[in-house]
């Protein structure tokens, strides 16, 4: 049966684009072997923790699309279902983002009064903001969707803990959202063409969301590379997926410090129209593609150096956010055990353990009983945030981000 969520990989492993289906020319460029098969589930103990399934990561390039894709996922490893929590809604500045976009979405396509469907939507927060903002009716699709998770029930808002699949086509929407979940598809290909034939008329409009490549290859961000992201998408080969598919590609731009791309779609005629300028990126990225394996080779090797450095000082390190970023640092670097806590405001996640790591998750609340010298806020994006809230729990550690210089201020 197809699937539409975020369990759907490629049917079988090897290095054939699932995009563009390009087979001759894919290109090894990252990996990273015997890694958490999954970033985000909640575990109950160490032990759990510390045995949790394991993959590897085979990320291939495709200079044909400009996809990268791991080579050797296997959907198999990957569930969604009990235990997965990843919802960033309790951050002010997450939830001011995704605010915005709802708005502008709710407003740019006129969905007052409309229908509105979104795949993967989690417990429903995006779901209920953009119905919010326009007035409308929504469903959302999400087998993690479970009992406490999701929100209070709405009259006009109906979620189903199931995928969706091909006996959701054609969808009854005028809208369809799709937010960070592509990027946990192994099959990009069938997936968006499920997409396709769920939309009713030409009449339907699409938005997307996912990660952003060049932001990952620029910054040599190895913690941003991890096995529940099947696939990893630029500009360009984003479009490319959408017009391969049968999708006109209205504008595709990058958000949130540049960390995502939100891509808007409408169904097409017989051809796509041609790709928005912003889809010229292949050169661009191919430079990229170049520089990134080095880059993360360094990071690597000078994070390993600053922990160590750390550690020979006596000082206390914690993690602020417990989500795929610290499971993708800390097990890549190879230190899971070098940190004394990691805290996280998400009280869905406080208690439980991440996968191959050995600590519980705390409240920040209980940090000053750990006394931190440092604190490593994995998303740049809320070191301001971060900063604040450490203030006012009468905390002053030194605060880096996951992103800081790898190697030029080792402390003493």
């Amino acid at each position: 049966m197809e699937t539409a969520g975020k369990n759907k990989g490629a049917e079988t492993r090897g290095t054939a684009c699932p995009s563009c289906g390009e087979a001759g020319r894919t290109a090894a460029l990252y990996r990273a072997e015997n890694i958490p098969a999954q970033s985000t589930v909640l575990l109950p103990d160490a032990d759990t923790a510390g045995a949790f399934p394991s993959g590897n990561m085979a990320l291939h390039w495709c200079p044909a699309c400009g996809l990268a894709f791991n080579a050797e996922f296997d959907p198999g490893l990957v569930t969604y279902g009990d235990g997965y929590e990843d919802s960033q809604s309790h951050s002010q500045t997450f939830a001011g983002f995704a605010g915005r976009l709802a708005q502008d979405w709710a407003g740019r396509y006129g969905l007052a009064g409309r229908r509105i469907l979104e795949i993967g939507c989690g417990g429903g927060d995006f779901l209920r903001l953009i119905c919010a903002a326009a007035g409308a009716r929504g469903t959302g699709y999400d087998p993690a969707c479970r009992p406490g998770r999701a929100l209070e029930p709405a009259e006009n808002i109906r979620i189903h803990p199931e995928y969706f699949t091909s006996k959701h086509v054609p969808a009854d929407a005028d809208f369809i959202v799709c937010r960070h979940t592509l990027e946990h598809v192994g099959d990009v290909s069938g997936f968006l063409r499920l997409v396709r034939r769920a939309c009713k008329s030409r009449a339907v409009r699409l938005g997307f969301e996912v990660p952003d490549l060049r932001r990952i290859l620029a910054e040599g961000a190895f913690w941003d590379i991890y096995y529940e992201h099947a696939s990893y998408f630029t500009a360009g080969s984003l479009s490319r997926a959408f017009a391969l598919a049968g999708f006109n590609v209205l504008q595709v731009r990058r958000v949130y410090q540049d960390q995502y791309l939100v891509l808007d779609a409408a169904p097409a005629g017989a051809a796509p129209d041609p790709l928005p300028p912003e889809a010229d990126d292949a050169a661009d990225t191919a430079a990229l593609i170049a520089h990134f394996t080095a880059e993360a080779t360094r990071r690597i090797a000078a994070w390993k150096a600053r922990f160590t450095a750390w550690q020979q000082a006596g000082k206390r390190i914690a993690l602020w956010g417990s989500g795929s970023k610290a499971v993708g640092f800390l097990t890549t670097i190879g230190l899971p055990g070098s940190v004394v806590c990691v805290a996280d405001i998400n009280p869905a996640r406080q208690g439980a353990y991440m996968p191959g790591c050995p600590m519980p998750i705390i409240s920040p609340d209980d940090l000053p009983g750990f006394a931190p010298d440092v604190v490593i806020v994995m998303n740049p994006v809320y070191r301001e945030e971060i900063t604040a809230a450490l203030t006012l729990r009468g905390l002053a550690p030194e605060v880096c981000t996951a992103n800081d210089g790898p190697s030029e201020r080792v402390p003493a």
